[in-house]
């Protein structure tokens, strides 16, 4: 058990900064942010990628000391993402990819206009000594080989393979066009000794597994039908397959994210291909938790296949032997678990809120069942669980209400955790001015109980003060009372902070269609453009904060990104009496147009028959009783929300008359990759609600 403020106390006395200086939100992003670490399979090497004001890096440390050390060199706020990081086996080399996912154009994101343009490629460097890194080339995906010799690339056309390095010849079957066979293939996994790689081959409405034979150079498809196949795992001993099956897609369907679908686990013989069920889920366990984390399948070195369900109702972990038979839960509780790895030793970690449901912790359960163990300490968030080679130590990332997102280390053992990076914050970090946000809960007008953290600033106010409501994106997020482990809301929760301590009183609200608090309030009835049902949790939280009797009920705004950017919009449409300014960050505004596709906004599946319904759910259509003013905030390289939402919304807007500002971002994308551009985000809003709520 990691005692429960060791971490803190130690980080307090070494991070400690200067309160002389006024809260800038600059300095709340000043300490690096780091993805969540990788290791290798046959050594105790953790690698990891860190967004340091803008710039990214790949770093890496071994045990047992675990000092970092930087393996890249770039320096500019360019908003190239560095994702996908890959150790070798015995954590010799990275492979890492430096760029975002080309669009129909073959255009990868560019958010400074770099005249030169941007491109998605593969890089690799040594871990070891001053290497340089290397392109290996275009394309996304990187997968060494067991031997460490070569490293599989997904490119436009196919699999391709590459030497690791010129000082090793790669093996003979390692060419540039290794696969490229009908549909958009990904490489999954080699087998055990190598000498096999499965992948999944996606055919659109359908998807099959296949095996390559890599000296043969012939694909056998694994127990081929009109399903959709996925997530393959080998055996220890590489003679069986397991994946993932579910049902192809019909005529006329469409997805639609609030669906939940039943799911089967299947096992092959990787010779022969030959199939058979292990398990059927129930009808409304899967869909959500196939695509929720990594790995949704995984196969024990016991045999017993591991994978992820919501057949209790929430997203939990269960096992079934290669024999069949009955399934194991693993993971137990009203609570759900998120991303989980096997060790070596049998054991599976994940992180879930089963201790606290507002936050995060991480666990430890046998694959074989058995009572689940906290390996973190309360209050503190924990995610992303990850053994190293030899079951000794533990690697995670750390948070809590004050110290931001960080590298840690447990021995598995036992013993006390360490952040290891940042080890120490930047001395403009401003750690004594953060202020611990409440867990609140309250009930909307039919009767759902809904969850929020309240952000309160420190001192005694000389009147009433003014009030926020902030709406997440996705809408399967949960907002929680510390630094999150997403990047985007990683941003806004500085930036509800930064309200804080300017003298806002601020609820983030975790409305119905979010996670964190069962399926079935993921897929609340009626939700968005089926009737908006969540905006009831909108004017809950408003209700909440207008009967505080620090807050002025005429001074409360809304402000919130993507789907967050929607309800507030849907606030300002229908309440311009309640909320008296809002925010809105790529936002959608007419669900009638989402349902075109083209973005994520049109994952709700609808049909022809639900079009009227999707326009009376859509702010657009609320226009009349627009009164309050708006700040609006969109880039024109948005993928997941087009850019001509907002396009459309300010025209109307402007019509009528309402006092609209905005704030548009060339080539910028929806999550905002560059840290110049999240700065220019948040004083705006800031500068906006002072003068609409404080003037």
């Amino acid at each position: 058990m990691i005692p429960s403020r060791n971490i803190a106390a130690l980080s307090l006395l070494l991070c400690a900064a200067p309160m002389a200086q006024a809260v800038e939100i600059a300095d709340l992003l000043s300490a690096p942010i780091p993805d969540p670490p990788v290791a290798a399979a046959r050594a105790e090497v953790i690698a990891w990628s860190a967004n340091e004001r803008g710039v990214r890096n790949a770093w890496v440390a071994r045990a047992p000391q675990f000092v970092p050390r930087k393996l890249t060199a770039y320096g500019d706020d360019d908003g190239q993402a560095l994702s996908s990081l890959r150790l070798s086996d015995d954590g010799r080399w990275l492979a890492y990819v430096r760029g975002s996912n080309p669009d129909a154009t073959g255009a990868s994101r560019n958010p400074d206009s770099d005249p030169d343009g941007a491109e998605q490629a593969v890089w690799i460097v040594a871990t070891e000594g001053a290497g340089t890194p290397r392109l290996v080339a275009s394309g996304k995906s990187p997968l060494f080989a067991p031997q460490g010799d070569a490293l599989l690339v997904q490119g436009k056309a196919g699999i391709g393979c590459h030497p690791v390095s010129s000082k090793r010849p790669a093996p003979s079957w390692c060419v540039e066009a290794l696969l490229k066979v009908r549909g958009s293939n990904a490489a999954s996994a080699f087998s055990p000794d190598g000498k096999q790689l499965a992948f999944v081959s996606d055919r659109g409405d359908h998807g099959f597994v296949g095996v390559l034979d890599l000296a043969a150079r012939r694909v056998r498809w694994i127990a081929p039908d009109f399903n959709r196949d996925a997530a393959p795992a080998w055996s220890a001993d590489g003679r069986q397959i397991a994946f993932l099956r579910s049902a192809g897609t019909k005529a006329g369907e469409v997805f639609n994210l609030t669906t939940a679908n039943p799911f089967e686990v299947w096992i092959a013989d990787a010779a022969s291909g030959q199939a058979r069920r292990l398990h059927r889920s129930g009808a409304s366990a899967g869909g959500y938790a196939q695509f929720a984390v990594n790995a949704p399948l995984q196969f024990a070195r016991d045999g017993r296949v591991v994978f992820a369900s919501e057949e209790g109702g929430w997203l939990h972990w269960q096992s079934v032997t290669a024999d069949g038979g009955a399934v194991t839960a693993l993971s137990r509780g009203a609570c759900e678990a998120e991303a989980a790895t096997l060790a070596d030793d049998g054991a599976l970690l994940f992180s879930g809120n089963c201790d606290d449901i507002e936050r995060r912790q991480l666990f430890e359960v046998d694959a074989r069942g058995g009572m689940q163990r906290r390996l973190s300490a309360l209050p503190d968030i924990a995610t992303d669980a990850l053994p190293l080679h030899g079951d000794t130590w533990l690697a995670f990332r750390h948070a809590d209400a004050r110290l931001p997102t960080a590298i840690a280390v447990l021995p598995r053992g036992g013993g006390e955790a360490r952040r290891i990076f940042p080890a120490t914050l930047p001395n403009d970090f401003p750690l004594d001015a953060l202020v611990e946000p409440k867990t609140v809960r309250f009930r909307a007008a039919d009767g759902l109980e809904v969850h929020g953290q309240l952000f309160e600033p420190r001192g005694q106010a000389t009147g009433k003060r003014a009030a926020i409501v902030y709406v997440h994106g996705g809408p399967i997020r949960q907002m929680l009372p510390g630094w999150h482990y997403g990047d985007y809301y990683y941003h806004d929760y500085a930036n509800n902070q930064w309200l804080a301590s300017q003298g806002f009183v601020v609820l983030a609200l975790n409305f119905r269609s979010g996670i964190g608090y069962g399926q079935a309030f993921r897929r609340a009835d009626k939700q968005g453009p089926r009737g908006a049902s969540e905006y009831q949790d909108v004017l809950a939280a408003h209700a909440y904060l207008a009967a505080l009797p620090e807050v002025d009920k005429k001074r409360i705004g809304i402000y919130g990104g993507s789907y967050g950017g929607y309800l507030t919009a849907q606030a300002l449409a229908r309440n311009s009496d309640l909320f008296a300014a809002g925010a809105d960050r790529h936002g959608v505004h007419d669900w009638r147009e989402s349902a075109k596709g083209g973005d994520n906004s049109g994952l709700w599946g609808l049909l022809p028959n639900e079009l009227e319904l999707a326009g009376k759910s859509s702010p657009v259509t609320h226009l009349d009783g627009w009164r309050s003013p708006l700040l609006l905030v969109h880039g024109d390289d948005d993928h997941a929300v087009k850019f001509a939402q907002s396009a459309d919304l300010v025209a109307r807007l402007r019509e009528r008359g309402v006092e609209v500002e905005t704030l548009v971002l060339p080539d910028e994308e929806h999550f905002f990759l560059r840290h110049a551009t999240w700065l220019d985000v948040h004083r705006r809003t800031m500068d906006f609600f002072r003068r609409r709520l404080q003037p």
